[in-house]
């Protein structure tokens, strides 16, 4: 996994290499955060929309495989590329723990809920709104100050696993490359979008793959959470539930943690999209922003020590 790269002897234990790459690229992301313009991920995004749009105007190939394929070859020479730089560096962790800050990049969506939070307590609505759109594929247009908040809390909940549980996860127990491929596939998954009649065609192969390689993190994190904060109802809400997908099943855990209710109603390209109410029964507010933006480094903290000791536990049955 990464017990290969240049390290001294006892500083090339798994356990210590996951923890030490993972503190590291999360204290770069929090502290030294890329804008969305620049950052490189974000730029493949519109290689991406680029693409999307060349495979729908060819009806015969406008389906969801060959577009992921189509998808592929692009990305396969730029991990090629990337691997092979790595191979012949000196200092390879250094190397890797930059494209892990890549691949963790979030392009200052904590400064943006908090500006949000700010725009809504001085009745700044528009600025709340077009602050908002930036982040969301939602329509934001009509949102109340309540709805606006509403979706920050619910964008803040799903980019942070999305965007960094997962490929934590998939860093500590495979290594960059799965991690990378992962964040790479999710964005390609998010151009595609499709609750978008435009890429309904395209993009449901991608979108089933993302959610099947983003459960594995979404049941371990819950798992973490739920151990630390039991609550009966809502173990029985996520038991019982039909058609669970890793963005309800995160909605319903953290309804319930900051009391308050997330889901139901969205519009989405001018359409009206109904989904079940999830967590408590009480009216989301504007301090749940604040709520949930104090418990997710702590828990991120808290998630990295966890796959640390599995890394852990497993180097050493492997040994």
């Amino acid at each position: 996994m990464l017990s290969d790269l240049a390290f001294p002897h006892w500083l090339t234990h798994p356990a210590f290499l996951v923890f030490g790459l993972i503190s590291a690229a999360v204290l770069l992301e929090y502290n030294v955060t890329w804008r969305k313009a620049v950052h490189p991920i974000a730029l493949l995004n519109l290689l991406n929309h680029r693409l999307g749009m060349l495979i729908i105007a060819q009806p015969s190939r406008s389906n969801s495989v060959l577009a992921l394929g189509s998808a592929l070859l692009l990305f396969v020479p730029l991990m090629a590329i990337l691997w092979f730089i790595i191979q012949i560096a000196e200092f390879q962790n250094i190397l890797i723990g930059v494209l892990l800050w890549v691949s963790i990049g979030q392009w200052q969506l904590r400064n943006a809920a908090k500006r949000i939070y700010h725009y809504i307590a001085q009745d700044k609505k528009q600025l709340a709104r077009d602050t908002l759109n930036g982040f969301v594929l939602r329509d934001t247009a009509q949102l109340s100050p309540l709805g606006i908040a509403k979706a920050t809390t619910e964008m803040l909940i799903l980019r942070h696993v999305y965007q960094q549980i997962v490929v934590i996860f998939w860093f500590a127990f495979t290594n960059i490359w799965v991690a990378l491929s992962y964040r790479l596939l999710y964005e390609l998954a998010a151009s595609w979008n499709p609750k978008y009649g435009q890429w309904r065609g395209i993009g449901q192969l991608t979108n089933t793959l993302i959610r099947l390689l983003q459960w594995p993190a979404v049941v371990l994190y819950s798992v973490m959470i739920i151990v630390f904060n039991p609550n009966q109802t809502m173990l029985q809400q996520l038991i019982t539930s039909k058609n669970m997908t890793p963005a309800t099943w995160l909605l319903t855990i953290y309804g319930w943690i900051i009391d308050a209710q997330l889901s139901g109603a969205y519009n989405y390209a001018g359409q009206r999209i109904r989904k079940p109410k999830l967590g408590s029964f009480n009216t989301l507010k504007l301090d749940h922003i604040k709520r949930v933006l104090y418990l997710q480094p702590i828990w991120l903290c808290a998630y990295i020590l966890l796959c640390s000791l599995i890394a852990w536990l497993l180097s050493e049955i492997h040994l």
